[in-house]
This record gives C-alpha cells, sequence and structure tokens, in this order.
C-alpha cells in the first residue's frame, strides 16, 4: 500500500523545471535506448535495471531509502512523460496497471523490501541463519519475478493487445498460489 501511495504522490506533486528537465532527459534516454530494440535486447534491458534496482533494495536499512528513492523518482518520470503529452500524471499511472505486468513488477520490489528488513528483525532476534535460508530463496523469488515481469512488459510494448491478454496466465497463477497457501495453512 505504502508503495502506491509513493508511486502516485510522486505523479501528483510538484517539481521544478530543473528536475523536471533532467527526468524528460531520462525518459527520452530510455526511450531511445529500447525503440528499436529486438525483443530478446528489451527484455535484458528492462529486467537488469529492474533487477539491479532490486538487489539494492535488499540491503538491510539502505534499501528502504532506495525502494523510496526509486519509486518516487519512477512515478516523476511518468509525471513528466504525461506532461509532455499534456496529459496528468495520474492518467498514465493509472493507465499503467490496465496491464499486469506493473503489478508484477511492483510486487517484486515490495518482497525485495520487505526480505531486506526482515534480516535486520532477524538479526535482532538472534535468528540470522535461519533467515538467511529464506532469503536466498526471496532473492530467487524476486529475480524470476522480475524476468517474468520484464517479459510481460516487452509483449506489452510490442503489442498491447497481448498485454491485456496476460491477465488471463496471472490470474490462474494467482488461483494456484492461493490454493497452494491455503493448503499450506491447514
Amino acid at each position: 500500500m505504502m508503495e502506491m501511495v509513493i508511486f502516485f504522490a510522486a505523479m501528483v506533486v510538484p517539481m521544478d523545471l530543473a528536475t523536471q528537465q533532467t527526468l524528460q532527459q531520462a525518459a527520452n534516454g530510455i526511450h531511445n535506448a529500447t525503440s528499436s530494440s529486438s525483443p530478446l535486447v528489451l527484455v535484458e534491458t528492462i529486467f537488469s535495471n529492474n533487477v539491479r534496482v532490486a538487489l539494492g533494495e535488499m540491503i538491510p536499512a539502505r534499501g528502504a531509502v532506495l525502494f523510496f528513492a526509486s519509486i518516487f523518482t519512477t512515478g516523476q518520470i511518468i509525471q513528466v512523460i504525461a506532461i509532455s503529452n499534456g496529459l496528468p500524471g495520474v492518467f498514465y499511472g493509472l493507465a499503467l496497471f490496465i496491464f499486469p505486468f506493473s503489478i508484477v513488477e511492483l510486487s517484486a520490489y515490495a518482497i525485495a523490501v520487505g526480505s531486506g528488513s526482515m534480516l535486520v528483525v532477524a538479526w535482532r532476534r538472534k535468528m540470522l541463519r535461519s533467515e538467511a535460508r529464506v532469503f536466498v530463496l526471496e532473492v530467487l523469488a524476486v529475480v524470476g519475478t522480475l524476468l517474468v515481469a520484464a517479459a510481460m512488459e516487452t509483449a506489452t510494448l510490442l503489442e498491447p493487445t497481448v498485454g491485456l491478454a496476460l491477465w488471463f496466465p496471472l490470474g490462474l497463477f494467482i488461483a494456484w498460489l492461493a490454493i497452494i497457501l491455503r493448503r499450506g495453512t491447514q
């Protein structure tokens, strides 16, 4: 929930002209680097950037700061792109959630920052050894989730209809996961 508040707040908080120009240049650079890429290169570019951010977010304490900064900056970039097209930032932000890759990607970031935070809790409770095993599994889950999100985002960029159709397999996966988790708690 906090992630969404930060994300959407960044889309409406006014920014000075210098920040707006810097973020516009960053957005243009990303667009130029990816606009003529092959699908495989696009997946690799999206994935490598996202996994770098997420692994940084898994670092205890520092990761929470990076989490806030990366989510806020992403929201600001969306605001800048929307402004350049004459639309409110929130419109673009909401439009991203028409496609499931946004939820998958943001979920990975939430898992990442939560994992780093749990290392601190485990250290304070003198349970770091057992949490370390869980942490390794969480790293694998974050990396795998971001790879899927990058593939979904690439498919969406290439063909938005395919991006919309990805709701079906995501829904099936969530239903399967809910069943598995329910069985595990009984």
